[in-house]
């Protein structure tokens, strides 16, 4: 199946939501079983139940009494077999009973607290990130999903998984060959079903770049494209809304606020200005020249430098590893909250390198 088939046919990325209350949810969750699609089926919902009581009021884990009672008024006027909701995910036949949408956000984002407070939770729930390449991408989006710090996740990549993709992206062998944003919507939807995923499996073009942008209030550069990342910038310069870029390289992490930014101030921090940007826009290829502008081969790391100078004759592409990848996805995703939470973030670079704080730094040089 192509990556258009893949997306046109939703319920191959994102799972479905059945009502248990409803004839239509028995007859579809009936039929689904039926026709095999459902091929395992697991029901904690009891023990889902307790964990809402005992959230809502931790004093009832030392009072099982209390907490049967608790249970009951949860459950007072509701028909047990007939609560919550059924969530089928087509692509691994798995059927799953859950808490209902709000129960199940109040559990799960349960341990944020307060780290993040209710009403920070209910904010991000109206938030919108995009993220543009899923190899840091990848990691940011599932950081996202996982503290639920938005409700909408656009994800946008046109690559397959290749094998030399798994040392940096969390995917399983059995998914090679699958376009990447298929397995991390899937991801996505398996952590959280009720968090809405859109997809542009395109990747971001000069034909939909305005629609994906539109969608976003907040967006992470994590592509590889040089026109790509004019667009991104020159979109969001125009449509104020921050851009947040991560490389792999020192833990480089770039806060872009073009929310607050003119023309005049330019971009990445004043490194490139307007019309330059808008020269890029339409160049496909990198260059030495280019790839300083965005990336600055003086603050490089050695091996990093080392490395660019071995590409298309002894390495492949530029190197990442599963910690940068991770950590570099958690700190975009962390910027993503703060910026959507409000915060007075700086226009700034940022070098967050774990490595050059555990390494013994001579004191004389």
């Amino acid at each position: 199946m192509s990556s258009s088939d893949l997306y046109a046919d939703t319920l191959s990325w994102k799972a479905e939501i059945i009502d248990p209350s409803s004839v239509l949810g028995v007859e579809r969750f009936a039929e689904l079983k039926l026709n095999g699609t459902i091929r395992t089926v697991s029901d904690t919902l009891e023990n889902q139940v307790a964990e809402l009581a005992v959230i809502r009021n931790p004093t009832l884990k030392q009072n099982p009494t209390g907490l049967a009672e608790a249970i009951g008024s949860i459950l007072h006027g509701k028909d047990w077999d007939t609560y919550g909701c059924w969530v089928v995910f087509h692509w691994n036949g798995a059927a799953v009973r859950l808490l209902g949408e709000s129960e199940f956000i109040e559990v799960r984002t349960n341990r944020n607290k307060n780290r993040i407070t209710k009403q920070e939770q209910d904010e991000l729930s109206l938030k919108k990130v995009g993220i543009v390449g899923l190899s840091v991408g990848q990691a940011a989006a599932f950081t996202i999903a996982m503290e639920r710090s938005a409700g909408t996740i656009v994800l946008a990549d046109f690559d397959d998984l290749e094998l030399s993709n798994l040392n940096r992206i969390r995917a399983g062998i059995h998914e090679l060959g699958m376009p990447k944003w298929l397995v991390a919507a899937r991801s996505i939807s398996e952590v959280d079903p009720f968090i809405n995923i859109e997809v542009f499996p395109q990747g971001v073009t000069e034909n939909n770049i305005a629609s994906f942008m539109h969608l976003c209030d907040v967006v992470i550069d994590a592509c590889d494209g040089l026109s790509a990342k004019a667009m991104i910038r020159l979109e969001a310069m125009d449509r104020k809304i921050p851009v947040i870029m991560d490389t792999s390289d020192r833990g480089m992490l770039d806060i872009e606020r073009y929310d607050v930014l003119t023309q005049g101030d330019g971009f990445l921090h004043g490194r490139i200005n307007f019309e330059t940007m808008v020269s890029l826009r339409s160049r496909e290829n990198w260059t030495p020249e280019t790839l300083n502008l965005f990336v600055d081969f003086a603050s490089a790391s050695v091996k990093g430098r080392e490395s660019l100078a071995l590409m298309g004759s002894e390495l492949v592409g530029w190197p990442q590893l599963h910690s940068d990848v991770a950590s570099g996805g958690a700190f975009a995703a962390e910027s993503c909250r703060r910026l959507m939470l409000g915060e007075d973030l700086p226009d700034t670079r940022l070098y967050l390198e774990l490595d050059e704080q555990l390494s013994i730094q001579d004191a004389n040089v």
